[in-house]
């Protein structure tokens, strides 16, 4: 187990105390920092607390072939991606090292997940591949993709500054400007346009 002795005596004394998993992990990231120890390493610790065993060293290992984790680790992987290689190797009962070589022989990263702007439901999936559907077929039939009009709108600024290059002699000075102040007045700009062309655009005040 890679977890150094001192967090774990930690844990150790707050599920002494009667804290749950959830107040143990709270208090420890007061004191000791925010990622001293994940909370499924809590949760896993008091379970073995729970079990009765309280021997926080390393236990012996078996000596099974990498190849063992690597399934066991897969069924892991398979339940939730989000596990934690600390609290994994807590799970399997081998070193954090193991589990990092096992990672490698089944080929899997850490990817951080993918902002987007709102998620879809399966509704809104369904939907959306109608409509292109749709589009698709009339696109074939009357070619309607090149008489579609779209519109949008977006706040500008009156005066929109923008740097530019000159030439300059050796020890003199390039030019300056004035940086755009972020409380300048905006106008609403709305544009309509379609595949070939902007057709029509307005400045609207606030």
């Amino acid at each position: 187990m890679e977890l150094s002795r001192q967090p774990t005596r930690t844990i150790m004394y707050y599920f002494r105390n009667k804290l749950s998993a959830t107040e143990c992990h709270q208090k420890m990231c007061e004191s000791l920092g925010i990622n001293t120890v994940s909370y499924d390493t809590v949760k896993v610790w008091f379970r073995k607390f729970k079990a009765g065993n309280f021997d926080i060293e390393d236990e012996p290992r078996s000596g099974r072939p990498i190849g063992v984790y690597c399934e066991q680790l897969k069924q892991i992987i398979d339940q939730g991606r989000n596990v934690s290689t600390q609290t994994t190797a807590l799970e399997l009962d081998v070193s954090q090292k193991t589990i990092t070589n096992a990672l490698k022989i089944i080929n899997v990263t850490l990817k951080f997940n993918r902002w987007v702007p709102h998620e879809l439901t399966v509704e809104d999936k369904r939907k959306r591949k109608a409509v292109c559907l749709a589009l698709l077929r009339d696109q074939r039939k009357e070619k309607i993709l090149g008489i579609i009009v779209t519109y949008d709108d977006q706040w500008v600024y009156y005066n929109n500054t923008s740097r530019k290059g000159g030439w300059s002699a050796p020890g003199e000075s390039a030019g300056s400007v004035a940086r755009r102040a972020l409380t300048n007045k905006k106008v609403l700009l709305c544009i309509w346009w379609d595949c070939r062309r902007i057709i029509y655009k307005e400045y609207l005040k606030s």
